[in-house]
């Protein structure tokens, strides 16, 4: 039996760094999926579906945001933002918003010590395809062995942090914004020089333990072994 979750991916500032699932064969899970990961990032949950007038398809999208601040941790400027988004496409005759919601809840933390990988902050299209995508697809094929009213509890009270955490962030870069119109003259030569060798250097190291990274990646995908899953919608 197919999963009610017919796709999902993980993408970073609207680039898709991994995706999974398969077409329903009339295109409308590309379409759901292509529709859903093209929408303005939100404090929190966004909605969407393909219904047409005279249409029969069941599919809805959904995408879950997650601001994060990567000054203290990528030496960027501090009110710099990564703007991570995590969405399905799912059967609404076989699956309920809730469980779609909780599904991508669980992703979120599931990859939350991949997050930090060179691939994942600084890479391109399809930069995680190899060592997510068959975690994608595993918890899409598990989500219905999984004690729906437990994981819909869970969500509910991680993401609520979550997009309280989002909002704060996202007012707070306004205003640090504002503060470095302010200051920016203020900025001299050796200053910039400086960021720019220590920025240099913090890469270095990030692609020296690159390999520790790779294991990492393989480790979180368990048992699902060496597969390749083709992209969907990343490519198109």
């Amino acid at each position: 039996m197919s999963s009610p979750i017919c796709w999902s991916c993980v993408q970073r500032d609207g680039i898709i760094l991994a995706e999974a699932g398969r077409d329903d064969g009339s295109t409308n899970v590309i379409k759901t999926a292509q529709k859903i990961t093209k929408m303005k990032p939100t404090a929190g949950w966004e909605v969407s579906s393909n219904f047409r007038m005279g249409s029969t398809n069941q599919y809805r999208g959904i995408k879950f945001h997650l601001h994060e601040c990567v000054g203290e941790i990528d030496d960027r400027p501090s009110d710099d933002i990564i703007t991570w988004a995590f969405s399905c496409v799912y059967n609404t005759t076989e699956c309920s918003e809730e469980t779609a919601k909780a599904f991508l809840t669980k992703v979120v933390f599931v990859s939350e010590p991949l997050r930090g990988m060179p691939w994942w902050r600084e890479g391109g299209t399809l930069s995680a395809q190899p060592s997510f995508a068959p975690t994608l697809q595993q918890q899409m094929e598990n989500v219905e062995q999984i004690d729906k009213l437990a994981m819909m509890q869970q969500h509910v009270g991680e993401t609520k942090a979550i997009m309280h955490n989002n909002i704060e962030n996202i007012l707070e870069r306004g205003d640090k914004i504002e503060d470095l119109q302010e200051e920016a003259h203020k900025l001299n030569a050796a200053a910039k020089v400086f960021k720019k060798n220590a920025k240099k250097v913090k890469r270095f190291k990030l692609l020296q333990n690159a390999k520790h990274g790779v294991l990492v990646g393989t480790a979180v995908t368990g048992v699902v072994g060496v597969c390749v899953i083709p992209p969907l919608i990343a490519l198109l």
